[in-house]
């Protein structure tokens, strides 16, 4: 009611991780059909603005890669089976659970369909080689965050 945007976060859920994303990678076992009844019931019709992706790997839905690099699950599961339409932001990039250069996780973030890049450490020099090296952003991408941040008033 009072126009404040939400974001549900870490989708496709962390309740069944025993690890911290933040120092390692967790992997979940559990099969698509246990998750679907269970973890992502919390992301169904959220009606949030942004979903926010975890640093898990899900072996049922992409063994090799976790959610926020898995275009799998951002496109089938995220936004066909969760009808989700807003916008998917990744979790921080500067997770130990992830590897990699940070440019170079930017732009698998992107490819595998996150709208936006997380980068929380405060390093300017990551920051600015991330911008620098970063694909720029699709213009139906500019579009939707216009609309939803009501900026073409």
């Amino acid at each position: 009611k009072k126009n404040i945007l939400t974001i549900g976060k870490h989708v496709p859920g962390h309740g069944l991780s025993t690890e911290d994303s933040h120092f390692t990678l967790p992997t979940i076992k559990e099969k698509l059909s246990f998750l679907k009844k269970n973890d992502l019931a919390c992301f169904h019709k959220v009606g949030s603005d942004f979903l926010m992706t975890a640093h898990i790997i899900y072996e049922s839905i992409d063994k090799n890669n976790p959610a926020t690099l898995s275009k799998k699950l951002i496109n089938q599961l995220i936004r066909k089976y969760l009808d989700f339409n807003g916008l998917i932001i990744s979790d921080d990039i500067c997770m130990k659970a992830l590897r990699g250069s940070i440019p170079n996780l930017g732009n698998k973030c992107l490819e595998a369909g996150c709208d936006i890049v997380l980068h929380c450490n405060g390093d300017y020099n990551q920051m600015y080689n991330l911008l620098e090296n970063l694909k720029p952003a699709r213009s139906s991408l500019l579009i939707k965050i216009i609309k939803l941040f009501n900026c073409d008033r």
